[in-house]
């Protein structure tokens, strides 16, 4: 065989190899796509534990489990660092881990929630613990983003979110490590096109010149490669000494405080029941701590230690029908400053035939160091507690350690709304009026209270409430409005009524020759069912406030006043109460009058409160 033949033949074979080579490597990186993703929080954070891209899959979740090479971790610039290095993390991790101490968390591009709640209900000390899990679809594929280790979640399962909306805040529930573990776990991702099931990459992409060993796993398909999907990186700050977790840095986002990690007292719209309210209860092992000297909320509180058997004992914040406005809530818990050092309450919260959860690490609240006194529950649609398949309430379960105590004080709850645009009084005493159906069913301007259902002898009580110099703009939208009550004694008769308006701008207030049943009715009303469960009672300690409730919402009969050709700001807006055409029964409920008011202290006429936009 010639010299010449041979070095051909080899040169053909050599050529085989390298085509069979390549037919076999995938691409290092896919081509790259316009970005979608932004920063999952605000400002800058660090950076404590990387994407390992040899088998970013670890424990249970895999099947079969991949753990690659349990010894290392392998950065997305290639380097291979020591597992359990310090600037890299451990092996097998497949997201990012940025440390924050409840904190805000965003939704890092807009989509649908698909999951949000307990990565395993029965054990919040597994996995990721409280999380969210965000999907859409782009032109380069499906793709679904992780945002674990959440202490309180503002969005709800089949939700629609856009992107930088807050959807949680950061946590410490779960799996997690180190004393204090307080940070959020992000993870991407993709749907693989060979079985169309959901694989982790890595969103800051794969740098290396170098084959990513994740992408081209010696199993069926591979996996998906690893893509920089960042419009605006998150922005990272200055680990010390660890420059190769410093993954892309982008601007900041500026920050926001909705919702409020702090609750808003000054709102109208708000519950706060504390542990001495009659709607708290708890069961035989809390122990009651009588005096904080200051370190609690109303001077009192109770506390369990861990026994390891949870949810087992608890303790209950009950909530009474209308005791809220229908809408959406922001959730406190206020921590005391002693025997509140479990690294994990969990707080299940029963809301408009719903089942939700959180989970607080009390111990580092109410702390040197950490002088925050609420935790930030969620955020969670209410109902005014009728036709519910639960009772709506809060119920606390230690999840800690064996020996740490849990802490039950006062639950918050504030109308994520915000305040009202308008918050009016009755000014003066001939602004309400009706029927003393207690008596001789006799009018007037002057009782001490506002009767509302029907005499003994069968006569309808019609009350007014009546409101001058209303600040809403004409052709304003009313977005709600409600009448805010003091309740006068103890009732549990079944009403049933009906919120009118009087539709003249230019009501006047009520006298003997102007009773509110002598007014002309809105076409638009709102109706109100006060059921025997929902008992109205005066509270037990003489130094609480007096219970209140909230009207219906009455934004429909406000609006066709506003929408009068002679409204204009200034106004008035007028209310008439009567009983609904399917009320049955000569009973009645009274309420606070103007006569009435700051005896006991406190005491306030019905409140008019309205939400509107220009």
């Amino acid at each position: 065989m010639s010299k010449q033949f041979i070095t051909l033949t080899i040169a053909l074979i050599g050529a085989t190899t390298l085509l069979f080579s390549f037919r076999l490597q995938k691409p290092v990186v896919e081509a790259q796509i316009a970005g979608f993703l932004t920063p999952p929080y605000f400002g800058t954070k660090t950076v404590s534990n990387v994407f390992d891209h040899e088998y970013p899959i670890y424990g249970e979740e895999a099947d079969p489990p991949y753990y690659g090479d349990p010894d290392s971790v392998v950065h997305n610039n290639g380097t291979r660092w020591p597992a359990n290095h310090t600037c890299v993390g451990y092996s097998g991790h497949p997201g990012i881990d940025y440390p924050m101490v409840y904190d805000y968390v965003l939704a890092a591009h807009s989509g649908q929630v698909v999951k949000a709640g307990w990565m395993r209900e029965n054990d919040r000390r597994y996995g990721l613990g409280l999380m969210v899990e965000i999907q859409a679809t782009t032109n380069n594929g499906m793709y679904k983003s992780r945002y674990g280790h959440l202490s309180a979640l503002t969005v709800q399962t089949n939700q629609p979110v856009i992107q930088q909306k807050v959807i949680g805040i950061s946590g410490k529930t779960g799996s997690v490590r180190g004393e204090h573990g307080l940070h959020l776990h992000f993870e991407v991702q993709k749907r693989h096109a060979y079985d169309n099931l959901f694989y982790p990459m890595n969103p800051y992409g794969w740098l290396s010149a170098d084959p990513d060993p994740w992408q081209n796993a010696n199993v069926p398909g591979g996996r998906p490669a690893s893509i920089n999907l960042w419009q605006n990186a998150p922005a990272i700050g200055f680990t010390g000494g660890c420059p190769q977790k410093m993954y892309e840095s982008g601007t900041p986002l500026l920050p926001s405080n909705d919702p409020p990690l702090v609750p808003d007292l000054t709102n109208p719209v708000r519950r706060v029941i504390d542990d001495k309210d009659v709607r708290f209860s708890h069961d035989a092992p809390w122990v009651y701590v009588s005096n904080c000297m200051g370190g609690c909320y109303g001077g009192t509180y109770w506390w369990l230690s861990g026994t390891g058997n949870y949810t087992i004992y608890s303790a209950t914040w009950q909530l009474y029908i209308h005791d809220l406005a229908v809408g959406e809530y922001d959730m406190y818990a206020y921590i005391p400053n002693a025997h509140a050092n479990s690294i994990l309450a969990y707080y299940k919260i029963y809301h408009n035939s719903k089942v939700h959860g959180a989970g607080i690490d009390q111990s580092r609240f109410n702390k040197p160091g950490y002088p925050r006194t609420w935790a930030y529950l969620g955020r969670y649609d209410f109902s005014d507690g009728m036709a519910t398949l639960q009772p709506q309430r809060i119920v606390i379960y230690h999840n800690g350690d064996v020996g740490q105590d849990v802490a039950a004080d006062a639950i918050a709850l504030v109308l994520a709304d915000g305040p009202p645009d308008l918050n009016l009084p009755i000014a003066v005493g001939s602004d309400d009026a009706g029927r003393n159906a207690s008596a001789d069913c006799g009018f007037s301007t002057a009782h001490n209270e506002i009767y509302l259902g029907r005499c003994a002898n069968g006569t309808d009580v019609v009350s007014g409430f009546h409101y001058d110099n209303v600040a809403i703009p004409a052709n304003a939208i009313v977005t709600r409005a409600h009448l805010h009550f003091t309740v006068d004694g103890t009732y549990t008769q079944t009403l049933r009524l009906r919120f009118y308006g009087d539709p003249d701008p230019e009501s006047l207030t009520f006298n003997d020759d102007n009773k509110p049943e002598d007014r002309s009715l809105t076409n638009a009303w709102s109706y109100w069912y006060v059921p025997t469960a929902d008992k109205w009672e005066y509270p037990i300690n003489p130094y609480l406030p007096l219970q209140t409730r909230y009207s219906p919402n009455l934004g429909p009969v406000v609006q066709e006043i506003v929408n009068h050709s002679n409204w204009l700001p200034g106004k008035s807006l007028t209310f008439i109460v009567k009983p609904a055409p399917d009320f049955s029964g000569n009973v009645y409920r009274r309420v606070m009058a103007y006569e009435r008011i700051g005896a006991p202290p406190g005491t306030y006429a019905a409140r008019l409160l309205v939400w509107f936009d220009e």
